[in-house]
């Protein structure tokens, strides 16, 4: 069942030739969910109100790394990119490692989670392009919809769980950005 419905929704999503999605735009929304956008967080460091919250977020993201390539090799699954046929060949680099979860959809969602335990609005905007650059995974044909979704669970759990975990959890809000739960 979980295999029929991942090829129907591949093939609905998938930004074929005749896909409904422009490539341009896909490639520029997975490219937001690469490890590229961390350096985002460098300036950060030189604020000191922000630098352990944005120590334990760059701790939570590289954890989360970890256990994705922890998952994909105990999974060992291929992409679909590999595996099928009619997914067409893409001017990007294909990945070689296993598929199952996606790690792009994992760091996306551990980050927005991350910050929406302390900003609500922004996490909701984070998890909305989350979920783009979950869905540009599918749409280049790189993985199946239940390895963005598997991805998005992992990274949900772990980005809350270290916000939850973070010394700044307590404090530091104001009426926008107080902590969800506090």
């Amino acid at each position: 069942m979980i295999e029929s419905t991942d090829l129907w929704l591949l093939r609905a999503v998938h930004a074929g030739e005749s896909g409904s999605l422009s490539l341009g735009f896909v490639l520029l929304v997975t490219f937001l969910g690469s490890g590229w956008m961390l350096l985002g967080l460098v300036p950060l460091f030189f604020v000191p109100t922000m630098r352990a919250r944005t120590g334990v977020l760059l701790l939570t993201l590289v954890l989360t790394s970890g256990i994705v390539a922890s998952a994909k090799a105990l999974a060992g699954r291929v992409r679909p990119c590999h595996a099928l046929g009619w997914v067409r060949d893409l001017p990007i680099e294909l990945p070689t490692d296993p598929s199952f979860p996606s790690g792009h959809a994992a760091g996306s969602f551990a980050f927005a989670a991350f910050v929406f335990a302390f900003h609500r609005r922004a996490g909701i905007a984070l998890a909305g392009i989350a979920a783009a650059i979950a869905l540009s995974r599918v749409a280049l044909g790189v993985h199946y919809p239940s390895d963005v979704a598997a991805g998005a669970v992992v990274g949900a759990l772990l980005g809350w769980a270290g916000a939850r975990a973070s010394p700044a959890a307590v404090g530091l809000a104001n009426a926008d950005s107080e902590p969800v739960g506090q």
